[in-house]
């Protein structure tokens, strides 16, 4: 090659798009020299080698200064006349070789070529024509030519004939060796019209866009080597397992040379109708991936693929398919879908619109599990389990598990349930067969859960809870008190247990079997307590348990976190249940609940499940029981009064109070609950928390005699007023007053009987006339002998039946025989002989109503 290189006599600039070839070559046809002289002047060739590259695939960067100082065309745009723009993304460079990969992206030699628009640009070549991509003009509406129609080569194929001296339109194979040129005028070759709204030239402007961009260098943040790849995987895989019908859209020409075509796909089709109608399939899945017909297409093929789809795992689908983007990876796994085992849909996702890969790290698997209670939100449990019935208890745990299995790495469920569980082991695979047979959105719902928790949107770490928070929940005093604030009724000792457990439970989400101390629940009755909660509640005093959770977390370093919280309704948008309950249904369900509807009969009346109802009640509960019930409320509870009263002590008996009533002006503890309406029991509380009955009393049990004579004998005081007042017994008080020698008055005051009417009562019925209640109790016999059962008795009397059968039990004692023969099934309370008697007794005598 000469080291000094001359300018080319005549000059011809490039037109847009041309490749370097057709350059060269209408420049030696414009010179009227053959090939090999262009190449020489452009300092291309050396004389002295016969092997001449081919320039178009792309010019070393000596070569481009050569031929750019020698035709004066810039040497950026001699580069922009070969392939080397779209080396590794439309196309890949063999940069020792000089070639193009075949193996990779359809990667093909040669060039296809538009007949109308050779005539127009007077031979002038494309260089988008050389691209495997490339099938169709849409500027004419044709597809492309792919062979010469003279001698059946694809054109410009093969080696370089340095003497050709062909035309630019015309067939430059030499059809022997050293032998003549075909010289075919290419710009008369026959092709088939495309209709203009025909799938196959949408898709080859959607690949012009693509080239174009490659073109002007705007590739930044595109993976386009990854769409090309996905194009060449999805139209080898059609051309692969082709059947009949599958290209009829795209016409009869190409439907017919697709099905004819033998080649496995592997490598790039010669024939433009083979690549415009497998490419044109594949593009409109690209374009579309998340429709459910794309999906429907790649199920379709997986079909196809039967004998090898039944041994692909979705980690082979990843495996074979690492090199194409996410977007066909999700494609295609939701297509395996309906192929999978439960597990691995949820694993992959594939059951969701975004499947992917489980993540190799279990962090983001660990992190979730601390955003996850042992058992699952009611609500959600319901939605995703609508007919679960009495089974739900045992299943939230195993739904709790089921939500760590979305990108959970291994195949096994023990690593997950040691994250939520120490002692419980849920049955998750009976879970996740209910899932999938109940509904067929529940997994994908899952997934969109464990989602929403791993994008941080939870503001409850239950990890740390269910370490923090422990059995010193809810004190007595403080149940007291919040049920006097909201007019609830406190029960007794097991009421106050039952609803400690039950803020332990909503607090942390945990089993109530796993729970501290006195909060576990051991035995059906306690869950059956616990399980009917939610239909006791009212608006206010669940407003005050989370208003005292919050200053509990608080107190127990737990900062602004809510009390309670669930995943937003709208992530089951899919499910049945996905609506929250409208008004009517929730004033219907506080009304059959208040009148004392057993709450499964009311869930039945509703139409919906019992634990449904539940979450109803705990999200809007009523605003009190009575006016749920359309009844005025009552504040006749014992233990409901009394926590008002101890309410009301805190602001009344202050300590200045006392300590001028009871020390100072020495006032009685039954004068201090007269003039305040407050129990004795209560002052007395107060007095001995201060200390001031132990400064008036000093001493154990101190009883001064001076007092005491002044108290019983001149002001007439009982011994029981005045032990009440001392806080003890009053036979202590007795014990006492007579070791000080004062004599005690004979027992008398008030009768239970009047001798008047004393003398009505038969001798047998007078040992019951025990005290001031014993018409009562003779009175509620009386009633009971008319009902059937003594419950039902109970039921009528507004009585507890276990205190209505104290009663009847005492009057029997008293008497000392039985009084009426117990029901059998079937049967009716009968009295005995004596209780007849005692009936016949009672009518025939007034009785007193106390």
């Amino acid at each position: 090659m000469t080291s000094e290189s001359r300018t080319l006599p005549i000059r011809l600039a490039p037109l847009p798009g041309e490749s370097l070839d057709s350059w060269m070559e209408a420049l030696a046809h414009r010179s009227m020299v053959d090939f090999r002289e262009i190449l020489i002047g452009l300092g291309l060739h050396d004389r002295h080698l016969g092997l001449i590259p081919d320039h178009t695939l792309f010019l070393l960067p000596e070569e481009a200064e050569r031929a750019a100082a020698a035709s004066g065309v810039p040497v950026d745009q001699l580069h922009a006349m070969t392939l080397r723009q779209y080396d590794q993304h439309a196309v890949v460079l063999h940069a020792e070789r000089r070639s193009v990969i075949r193996m990779q992206l359809w990667g093909r030699s040669g060039s296809r070529y538009c007949p109308e628009c050779l005539r127009e640009r007077d031979g002038r070549w494309l260089l988008r024509w050389r691209l495997p991509w490339v099938f169709a003009c849409t500027r004419h509406g044709r597809l492309l030519a792919h062979d010469c129609p003279g001698c059946g080569h694809r054109p410009r194929h093969g080696r370089i004939s340095v003497f050709r001296d062909t035309f630019p339109d015309q067939c430059s194979t030499a059809l022997k060796r050293s032998g003549p040129f075909c010289r075919t005028n290419l710009s008369q070759a026959p092709t088939v019209l495309i209709p203009e709204d025909s799938p196959v030239l949408a898709a080859q402007q959607w690949i012009d866009s693509l080239l174009s961009k490659i073109e002007q260098g705007e590739v930044s943040g595109l993976k386009l080597r990854n769409i090309f790849e996905d194009l060449r995987a999805l139209a080898s895989w059609f051309l692969r397992r082709t059947e009949p019908g599958d290209f009829q859209a795209y016409g009869e020409y190409i439907e017919e040379l697709c099905q004819s075509h033998q080649n496995d796909g592997q490598f790039s089709p010669n024939p433009a109708a083979v690549a415009a109608g497998s490419l044109t399939r594949a593009i409109e899945i690209l374009r579309h991936p998340t429709l459910d017909r794309s999906v429907a297409v790649i199920r379709d093929l997986l079909g196809r693929d039967a004998e090898s789809l039944d041994i692909m795992t979705p980690g082979a689908v990843h495996k074979k398919w690492r090199k194409h983007s996410t977007e066909l990876q999700q494609t295609v796994w939701r297509a395996m879908d309906t192929k999978l085992s439960t597990i691995e849909r949820l694993r992959y996702r594939s059951c969701t619109p975004q499947p992917r890969p489980p993540q190799r790290s279990d962090k983001i698997t660990a992190t979730r599990a601390r955003r996850i209670p042992q058992l699952l939100w009611r609500s959600w449990t319901v939605r995703l389990l609508p007919e679960a019935g009495r089974r739900i208890i045992s299943l939230r745990p195993a739904l709790s598990v089921a939500l760590l299995l979305p990108g959970w790495s291994l195949r096994r469920f023990d690593p997950l349930i040691r994250m939520l569980h120490d002692q419980e082991h849920p049955d998750v695979y009976y879970a996740l067969s209910k899932l999938t047979r109940n509904n067929g959105e529940a997994l994908t719902v899952l997934c969109f859960i464990a989602d929403y928790l791993d994008d941080d949107q939870c503001p409850i770490d239950y990890a740390r809870r269910r370490t923090t928070i422990s059995t010193d929940l809810l004190p007595t005093k403080t149940w007291v008190d919040i049920c006097a604030d909201t007019n609830t009724p406190p029960g007794a000792e097991v009421r106050e247990l039952v609803m400690r457990r039950y803020l332990y439970q909503r607090l942390t989400g945990n089993h109530h079997r796993q729970a501290p101390g006195a909060l576990q629940v051991t035995t059906p009755a306690e869950e059956a307590l616990l399980a009917a909660v939610p239909f006791t509640l009212t608006a206010s005093l669940l407003e005050a348990l989370d208003e005292y959770a919050v200053g509990y977390l608080r107190a127990k370093g737990i900062e602004e976190e809510p009390p309670v919280w669930e995943p937003p309704a709208h992530l089951g948008m899919r499910l049945p249940l996905s609506q929250e309950a409208d008004d009517v249904q929730v004033q219907q369900a506080h009304r059959l609940i208040c009148e004392g509807i057993r709450p499964a009969l009311a869930a039945t009346q509703l139409g919906v499940p019992l634990d449904y109802l539940r979450f109803i009640f705990e999200s809007q509960p009523p605003r009190s029981r009575a006016a749920a019930a359309g009844r005025e409320g009552s504040s006749s509870h014992t233990r409901l009064a009394a926590a008002r009263s101890r309410r009301r002590s805190q602001k009344e008996l202050t300590e200045e109070f006392l300590r001028r009533e009871y020390l100072t002006r020495r006032k009685s503890i039954e004068q201090i609950g007269a003039e305040t309406r407050l129990p004795s029991s209560i002052i007395r509380e107060r007095l001995q928390r201060t200390g001031f009955l132990t400064l008036r009393h000093p001493g154990r049990n101190p009883i001064d005699e001076a007092w005491l004579r002044e108290q019983y004998l001149h002001h007439a005081r009982s011994l029981a007023d005045i032990a009440g007042e001392l806080g003890m017994s009053s036979t202590h008080v007795g014990r006492r007053a007579l070791a000080m020698g004062i004599e005690l008055r004979p027992r008398g005051g008030h009768h239970a009987v009047s001798p008047a009417l004393l003398e009505k009562v038969p001798l047998f019925l007078r040992p019951a006339l025990t005290d001031q209640r014993c018409w009562g109790r003779l009175l509620r016999f009386r009633e009971a002998m008319q009902h059937r059962t003594i419950a039902e008795a109970a039921h009528c009397l507004g009585a507890r039946q276990a205190v209505l059968s104290a009663q009847i039990t005492r009057l029997e004692r008293d008497l000392g025989t039985a009084l009426y023969v117990r029901a059998r099934p079937g049967g009716s309370l009968r009295p005995t002989q004596v209780g007849c008697e005692v009936l016949e007794a009672l009518a025939a005598i007034e009785v007193p109503r106390k």
